[in-house]
C-alpha cells in the first residue's frame, strides 16, 4: 500500500464518549477521565505529530490531560493506541470521523468507554 494512501489525522478532534467505571479504591486515579459508574464525557484530542502510520498527541478532558501514541493499521482504517494508562482501538469512518473504544485497568479503577472523534473545523 502506498504511503500516500495513509490518512492524515493531525489536527484537533472533538470527543464525545460514554463510559463505565469500576472503582477499586476510594476514588478514581488522577488521570481517569470517567469518574462515575456510568458517565458521558466531552473532551478534545489533538494529534500533534504524524509520521507515516505513527501519531502522537494529547487527550484533554475537564479532569485530566494525557499523552497518547497511535498507529494506523495496514488497511488505513483501523487504529491502535495507548494513553499513559490505557489502550484504545478505533476505526476511521471518513476523513473527519473516528470511532474509538478505550479501556484501562489501574490499581485504583478500571474503565471502558466508546465514543466518536469528530475533526474540528
Amino acid at each position: 500500500m502506498a504511503d500516500s494512501d495513509i490518512p492524515n489525522l493531525t489536527g484537533t478532534w472533538v470527543v464525545k464518549t460514554e463510559g463505565g467505571l469500576l472503582l477499586k479504591g476510594k476514588e478514581p486515579g488522577p488521570k481517569t477521565h470517567h469518574t462515575q459508574p456510568f458517565s458521558s464525557l466531552n473532551a478534545e484530542a489533538v494529534i500533534t505529530k504524524q509520521q507515516g502510520r505513527i501519531m502522537h498527541g494529547t487527550f484533554k478532558s475537564q479532569r485530566a490531560t494525557e499523552n497518547f501514541v497511535g498507529a494506523i493499521g495496514l488497511d488505513n482504517k483501523t487504529l491502535y493506541g495507548s494513553y499513559e494508562q490505557g489502550f484504545w482501538e478505533g476505526k476511521i469512518i471518513d476523513k473527519d470521523t473516528i470511532q474509538i473504544a478505550y479501556r484501562h485497568v489501574t490499581p485504583t479503577d478500571s474503565v471502558v468507554a466508546v465514543g466518536v472523534w469528530t475533526r474540528k473545523k
